[in-house]
């Protein structure tokens, strides 16, 4: 009976454990970082091309068009999620142990990226490729939903808030891809330029999402 009291506040002290936040920024800016610069490996001609004139070269450098705009979108998409993280966060040194491992997950799908980006841009016309991107990408846009909203004092806490103005838009590009996928994979990847619609001046928004991504 005694160890199990002397056990009970131990476990209870770990549920509330807090960890320093400024760790957990730098781990996120650190994978976000490495996930960004593998994406462009994927942008690569052959070891053994053989090029024998400009006009060859102009023309394997076109063929690489659909591997450069997944690249583009998939930098642009973790650019917006890193800023994401990043605002309306507390101003607290510490952080709860469900937010650093919302954190953890929400970096372990970050590193998946590259994966998906290049699967997409090999194998983009077949259905699989392209509903693994869009998986990747909606988790990572819950993730940031869910760190949106535990990553502010209990009081303050609001789905509506969390998601903001442009998450809804993004979750629903990723499964207009996803739809897209089953009848014209070809232009599935397309459906994500619609969050450039978030961006233009017309886009509503409020003062509990302004300045979100």
């Amino acid at each position: 009976m005694s160890q199990n009291a002397d056990t009970r506040p131990a476990r209870h002290a770990d549920r509330h454990s807090r960890f320093p936040k400024s760790r957990v920024d730098a781990l996120t800016d650190g994978v976000f970082a490495f996930a960004m610069t593998l994406l462009v490996l994927d942008i690569r001609l052959p070891e053994d091309l053989k090029i024998d004139d400009g006009a060859a070269l102009t023309a394997h450098l076109m063929s690489l068009g659909h591997e450069t705009v997944t690249y583009l979108i998939s930098f642009l998409v973790l650019g917006a999620f890193w800023r994401g993280t990043i605002e309306a966060r507390r101003s607290e040194e510490q952080v709860g142990h469900t937010v650093v491992g919302v954190s953890l997950w929400l970096l372990f799908l970050v590193t998946v990226v590259p994966f998906s980006s290049g699967l997409v841009s090999r194998y983009g016309q077949f259905t699989p490729a392209i509903l693994v991107y869009a998986a990747n990408m909606g988790a990572l846009a819950l993730l940031v939903v869910a760190l949106r909203y535990l990553d502010v004092a209990p009081e303050r806490r609001s789905l509506a808030a969390a998601f903001g103005q442009r998450l809804p838009l993004f979750l629903v590009s990723a499964l207009l891809s996803a739809a897209l996928g089953f009848v014209a994979p070809h232009a599935a990847l397309y459906a994500y330029f619609l969050n450039i619609l978030s961006r233009l001046p017309f886009w509503p928004s409020t003062p509990a999402s302004a300045g979100r991504s």
